[in-house]
């Protein structure tokens, strides 16, 4: 039942996630073309371009499933939807799950189309570039795993602090409605639990290895998403009336 309802989630956002697709291909074939014509004006739009499209691709994923849920709980749009016999963690737990799981493919597709990218490149040039780009913007070491476990420590981060966000949509929908600056309350909620989560995530200490240690940021952030989940979960079943 879980799959069916992930589904009609994935149905609501399959549009938008072709539209990425779509722009993606075009932003790759000009990177080709920089490629293989040595255009470097080409290359240097189409490695632009790509690393846009990877940036702005997932996080448009993550806050279209907050403005999905919000537009679920506050108008009639999936009114069906609650009247079937699923709980409310079930529905919860399938928008959680179909926007996690759409968040980490669309991460591993634009990881692979990297690592082929610079396979068919000029390898020395793109690493190079790749190498100042993170040192400049984000202080990240270029070692390679280095990076992978940034990018999906990173994600899941991105996760956690969607299924915080839903917490607050919820509570705005819930427990806070009809009150004035319902929707102000709920933002200042979400600001002071991702706050708090980060403070809580500088604390983690540092392990023997950096894998060891990105791998323990992930498992919390994934800990706080379940914890958000339950609570979104409780309050939807007590306090929602849809």
């Amino acid at each position: 039942q879980m799959l069916k309802l992930m589904k009609y989630e994935f149905r609501k956002t399959a549009f938008s996630k072709l539209i990425l697709l779509c722009i993606t291909m075009v932003v790759e074939i000009v990177y080709l073309l920089g490629v293989f014509l040595k255009k470097d004006n080409l290359l240097f739009i189409g490695i632009m371009l790509l690393t846009l499209c990877a940036t702005a691709g997932i996080l448009y994923i993550g806050l279209e499933s907050i403005n999905v849920l919000q537009r679920d709980l506050n108008t009639k749009q999936s009114y069906m939807l609650f009247l079937t016999p699923r709980s409310s963690y079930q529905i919860l737990g399938a928008k959680i799950l179909e926007n996690g799981i759409s968040i980490l493919l669309t991460g591993v597709f634009f990881a692979v189309l990297a690592v082929i990218d610079i396979a068919v490149g000029n390898y020395k040039e793109l690493w190079d570039m790749l190498y100042r780009f993170l040192d400049m913007n984000m202080n990240i070491s270029i070692d390679p795993w280095m990076i992978a476990f940034n990018f999906f420590s990173a994600l899941a981060g991105w996760i956690t602090c969607i299924v915080s966000a839903d917490l607050a949509v919820i509570l705005s929908a819930s427990v806070l409605a009809g009150k004035k600056a319902s929707g102000i309350i709920a933002f200042i909620i979400f600001i002071i639990l991702t706050t708090i989560l980060g403070m809580g995530m500088d604390m983690l200490p540092e392990l023997n290895s950096i894998e060891l240690t990105f791998a323990l940021d992930i498992a919390v952030s994934f800990l706080a998403a379940a914890i958000f989940y339950l609570i979104s979960g409780w309050i939807m079943d007590k306090k929602l009336s849809v």
